[in-house]
């Protein structure tokens, strides 16, 4: 750590390696972080990308039209009805850990929520939300592509699996400092400024929690600048798929994989802000978990 001006910076030291593969990424290298990854590599059980299927949210390519926080201050003939108005989760309200804030922003979303695969309602059957597309609709089908895929005008680019939201998920933003994984169980939309895990893809409900325990620790910070390397700005980074896939999972049948799958279930259930000292258990037990010295709270990564 080195100072300047009255701030510290941490300065590493090493060489600039070029992964194999098709991304071809830079990475800065040093022995002792080349130590530190194989530990880890040693102690994996799975990736991320292993077990888990991870989604982008919806993408509607006219937000403005589908996504708005004020529909209530529609005209009643131009304001769409309820059950095609569905609570969204974005970057601005989904919360570390236990879900969401309450928000009032709510998606257009015109395709039935009975079904496993995409189809759209038939417009006719809700006149208000047709009314109301229809306001927009040179706007809607200048979208030339959607039509180019045999879509209908007013449908969203990127609509998902609606009933693939109800069973309880694993939502985070897709850019954040550090990891800001969190467990819904509301049903709610996905935003595609986040992406989503369904717990229904998943082996077992206890595995759900063991990734939100991994990604959201300052392990996984300090293995994504080793092996991601995609910092933004003011410390922000890309929680992509590509990247997400490649955290480590330790094996959940070790004996520390239950004490720790349980603290994150009540962090993820906690009503309240989360109690820092169980937050702190998490982090600690996932160190545990890869590494073989006790944790060391100088590899902490904070935001």
């Amino acid at each position: 750590m080195t100072r300047r001006g009255g701030h510290g910076f941490a300065v590493s030291v090493g060489t600039l390696a070029l992964d194999a593969g098709p991304e071809r990424r830079w990475r800065l290298v040093s022995a002792p972080s080349t130590r530190w990854a194989e530990r880890v590599r040693r102690a994996t059980w799975r990736t991320f990308g292993e077990v888990a299927r991870i989604r982008v949210g919806i993408k509607t390519t006219a937000d403005p039209v589908f996504v708005r926080d004020d529909w209530h201050l529609l005209p009643a003939e131009l304001r769409p009805e309820d059950e095609l108005l569905l609570p969204l989760l974005t970057h601005r309200n989904v919360l570390t850990w236990r879900g969401a804030d309450e928000s009032s922003t709510r998606v257009l979303y015109p395709y039935d929520l009975g079904r496993d695969t995409r189809r759209p309602v038939e417009l006719a059957d809700y006149p208000r939300a047709l009314a109301y597309l229809e306001q927009h609709r040179d706007r809607l089908a200048s979208r030339r592509y959607l039509a180019d895929a045999g879509r209908q005008w007013f449908e969203i680019w990127v609509p998902q699996r609606p009933a693939g939201w109800q069973p309880p998920k694993i939502v985070f933003p897709d850019i954040s400092i550090a990891g800001k994984f969190s467990v819904d169980r509301s049903g709610a939309v996905v935003n595609g400024d986040c992406y989503w895990i369904s717990f229904a893809d998943l082996p077992a409900e206890e595995l759900g929690y063991l990734l939100v325990g991994v990604a959201n620790s300052t392990l996984a910070v300090r293995f994504y600048d080793l092996m991601c390397a995609n910092r933004l700005y003011s410390g922000r980074r890309r929680w992509m798929t590509q990247y997400v896939n490649r955290l480590p999972l330790p094996d959940p049948d070790s004996p520390m994989a239950g004490e720790l799958t349980s603290y994150v279930r009540k962090l993820c259930e906690a009503g309240e802000e989360p109690a820092p000292e169980l937050v702190q258990q998490v982090d600690e037990l996932v160190h545990a978990m890869f590494l073989e010295d006790p944790f060391n709270a100088a590899t902490t990564i904070l935001q």
